[in-house]
């Protein structure tokens, strides 16, 4: 049961079924009293897309509904005069769909299926608009942030069930989706960092066994990735607190990141010796295999060819850097159908890259659509990010958004699963900074039904 498989072992039907069956009735015991606006309606659709994945594998009806849901956001919402930074969003949001579309104009690929592959820009982007233009108030986004973290434990619980069910697999990623990727990281990041912010920006005592346990869901998909990156997010989270000199808290740092580091290393088939659930303990082990991974161990780098995640987009930007004009460079490649890219014309190897290696998202970017939709992107979404008052927070994110694009899979903001969330948390935590920080941390901690439901993962 506890055998690491990925997402290319197959499911056995029964498993899978029972499975959803379980995790359909946890939730009708337990989900109640949910006000269904549009808002809460997208938000249970982001969490519960695996339920549509089991009927339609392509997942077309969550698509639809995200571009339905979005456009009837947006024709409710009041718009008034835009702000600077909001203006620049939309030139932004402009110039890259120009670019974006350029790619399949030049490349002579449908537009239709262009348009098929831009709505996982178009839906948060216009999400971001709609909800700004909703003007949402502090007690909606106390709400919706609530119901963001119930959805989350639920995550939580359903990928115990996963294991108990299943055993731990890459794919399946609680009702959210089918496959692990990145999700997993994301959402258990993204969760600590609403909660955080939900807790007047502070963990500790019990909040600890809240943050702690969303680590839960990537453990059940064997995610490698968030025991380097889940402690650094920790201690950015509490730096504020260490640096006043707080024993209580500084002993909370103290105790909770050496016991991520190791158990996680420990947990992880892939970062101990033994390659199995709760190897030994060695952290240059874990360290040796991580620069292996990326590409950038010693014996990747003295190969003729690029290796690794970062290590081939290494190659990648060092190629764009030489050949910035180049017809591939500005616009990228031709893509399928499916939105990939068309590997009959494009070869690894005329990068110095290995043919079958992964690479992270950056460089799978560049090659997709070129230098300057990608830069134009990022800068974009950055753009989005600073939209919270709070530049702290802001940083954070804006830092985790980054490392995922640099380093792993890039989709925070290339995939709606991931994106969506990411505007969600964006706009409520900007909506709860325009009122005082105690009001919110009050709002939290104060109201009874929240405190109980909470406890209980139901919704008052």
């Amino acid at each position: 049961m506890f055998e690491f498989k990925t997402s290319i072992h197959p499911i056995p039907t029964n498993q899978l079924f029972l499975y959803y069956l379980v995790i359909f009735i946890i939730y009708v015991a337990f989900l109640r009293k949910v006000k269904l606006t549009t808002l809460s309606l997208v938000i249970l659709l982001l969490f519960n897309q695996g339920f549509i994945i089991l009927i339609d594998s392509s997942n077309r009806p969550s698509k639809i509904l995200f571009i339905f849901f979005s456009m009837v956001i947006l024709l409710k919402s009041k718009f008034n005069n835009l702000d600077r930074r909001e203006f620049r969003i939309l030139f932004l949001s402009v110039l890259f769909t120009i670019l974006f579309f350029m790619n399949y104009i030049i490349n002579g690929i449908s537009l239709l299926w262009g348009a098929y592959q831009y709505y996982k820009y178009f839906v948060p982007i216009a999400l971001f608009f709609a909800i700004n233009g909703h003007q949402m108030h502090h007690n909606e986004a106390t709400y919706y942030g609530k119901l963001i973290l119930k959805l989350i434990m639920f995550q939580v619980i359903f990928s115990v069930v996963k294991i108990a069910v299943m055993g731990i697999r890459e794919n399946i990623i609680g009702s959210i989706s089918d496959l692990g990727g990145g999700i997993g990281i994301g959402y258990a990041i993204m969760g600590a960092i609403l909660y955080w912010y939900m807790k007047g920006k502070d963990i500790k005592g019990k909040d600890w066994w809240f943050v702690l346990s969303y680590l839960m869901i990537p453990i059940a998909s064997n995610k490698r990735a968030i025991w380097f990156i889940y402690p650094i997010i920790i201690i950015f989270l509490m730096l504020d607190k260490i640096t006043r000199l707080s024993l209580r808290r500084i002993s909370y740092i103290i105790i909770i990141i050496p016991f991520l580091i190791y158990f996680g290393f420990r947990l992880n088939p892939s970062l101990n010796p033994e390659k199995k659930l709760w190897g030994s303990f060695d952290p240059q082990y874990a360290v040796d295999y991580a620069r292996s991974y990326s590409g950038v161990s010693e014996e990747k780098l003295q190969s003729s060819y690029s290796q690794g995640r970062w290590g081939a987009s290494m190659a990648i930007l060092n190629n764009t850097f030489h050949n910035p004009l180049a017809k591939e460079s500005l616009l990228g490649f031709g893509r399928s159908r499916s939105g990939k890219i068309n590997t009959d014309i494009f070869d690894p190897q005329d990068y110095g890259i290995m043919p079958g290696t992964m690479i992270s998202s950056i460089g799978i970017m560049i090659v997709q659509m070129g230098w300057p939709a990608t830069l134009l992107l990022i800068i974009l979404f950055i753009n989005i990010i600073y939209t919270i008052p709070d530049r702290k927070t802001a940083n954070i994110i804006a830092f985790y958004v980054l490392w995922d694009l640099i380093f792993y899979s890039g989709s925070m903001i290339n995939s709606p699963v991931q994106s969506i969330l990411l505007i969600f948390i964006i706009q409520i935590i900007k909506c709860l900074n325009t009122t005082n920080d105690t009001i919110v941390k009050s709002s939290f901690d104060r109201n009874p039904s929240f405190a109980a439901s909470y406890n209980t993962i139901g919704i008052q």
